[in-house]
């Protein structure tokens, strides 16, 4: 089988759209076969590239939609030509006097006082991210989609680990106030719905997002709380009961993160577990401003040891907050660990 990018692209499309034609499962294997070859030998370099530059573009596509649903929460999202600059307005109602930048390796501090407007400056984020070529030899439609799946999730971490740096900034400069941070040990669901009472204040009812133990944690707390489990209805403890990831905690809804393992001993995440956000729901001030700057993009390496296919994975977006008073910040020191 001999295809061009474009066919190349149509095809992966197909299979992950799960609209395949009648030879598109074979064909897809026998891409993958010119590219891995049993999956234990070294890929053909060229072929290895087209392939994780293709995989890349289709996990942007669905990346996108994820990105706006969860990021859309708490940002203002926007796009920009890249080699191009946005302005960002700085909100007069709460007079900004600085706001804090994602560099891609840290956060920059801007001064931002009597200014009605600043020049958003784009960054290279950047993230690492490996796959085993010999699951996609045996089941190549699988493995394939859960390839592209694992790359769009790998792009929202990477927004979102710039945001959780931005927001550990603020909070330590003291410019998220004491009222929205829930912070110790064994924290209670009346402890975290006073954070929501907080910030039901701007609005709208409150978004948390946090990994599956957190938000676990105070999820079934719903049920042996004295008080909240006489509040509760039918359906939230069919919930409580049955989902996969709760989503009603509270006054709030509760968006659960994909947050991977690090290693091969289940002991590290990419994200803390202990540490969740909320922010204001409906509101028209959001908290933040992500601007990207064309698609995602990757490098590719080869581990001779190991045999996994190894990429960096880079975006150019800029990430900044100005406005930290409709963020809550939830932290357990002691019941939610791996």
């Amino acid at each position: 089988m001999k295809l061009n990018t474009g066919q190349l692209r149509a095809l992966m499309s197909r299979v992950r759209q799960n609209q395949m034609q009648e030879t598109d499962k074979a064909d897809i294997k026998s891409y993958i076969k010119a590219v891995f070859n049993d999956g234990y030998t070294n890929p053909d370099p060229s072929m290895l590239h087209q392939f994780n530059n293709l995989v890349v573009e289709q996990a942007d596509q669905i990346a996108k939609p994820v990105v706006t649903d969860i990021l859309g929460i708490m940002a203002d999202l926007d796009t920009a030509a890249p080699g191009t600059f946005k302005q960002l307005k700085i909100p007069q109602k709460n007079k900004a006097k600085v706001m804090w930048s994602a560099t891609g390796s840290g956060v920059d501090l801007v001064r931002v006082e009597g200014r009605k407007t600043v020049t958003l400056e784009p960054q290279h984020l950047s993230t690492g991210f490996y796959y085993e070529p010999l699951d996609l030899v045996r089941d190549s439609v699988e493995f394939f989609n859960k390839l592209v799946n694992d790359v769009a999730q790998a792009k929202v971490r990477l927004y979102l680990d710039n945001i959780y740096k931005l927001i550990e900034a603020a909070r330590a400069s003291g410019k998220i106030p004491a009222a929205n941070i829930a912070a110790g040990s064994n924290l209670t669901l009346t402890q975290y719905n006073k954070v929501a009472s907080t910030l039901q204040r701007y609005g709208g009812r409150p978004v948390f997002i946090g990994d599956a133990l957190l938000v676990d944690h105070f999820a079934m707390q719903q049920a042996s709380d004295n008080t909240f489990n006489k509040l509760l209805t039918d359906d939230i403890k069919k919930e409580l009961l049955t989902a996969l990831n709760p989503t009603t905690i509270g006054r709030t809804t509760a968006v659960t993160l994909v947050n991977p393992f690090l290693d091969e001993t289940n002991s590290k995440t990419e994200l803390p577990v202990n540490k969740g956000f909320m922010f204001a729901g409906g509101v028209s001030q959001k908290p933040f401003s992500v601007v990207e700057y064309g698609g995602l993009k990757q490098t590719t390496a080869t581990d001779m040891e190991d045999e996994r296919i190894k990429m960096k994975l880079t975006q150019d977006a800029s990430v900044t907050m100005v406005f930290g008073e409709a963020i809550g910040l939830v932290k357990e020191d002691a019941a939610v660990q791996l």
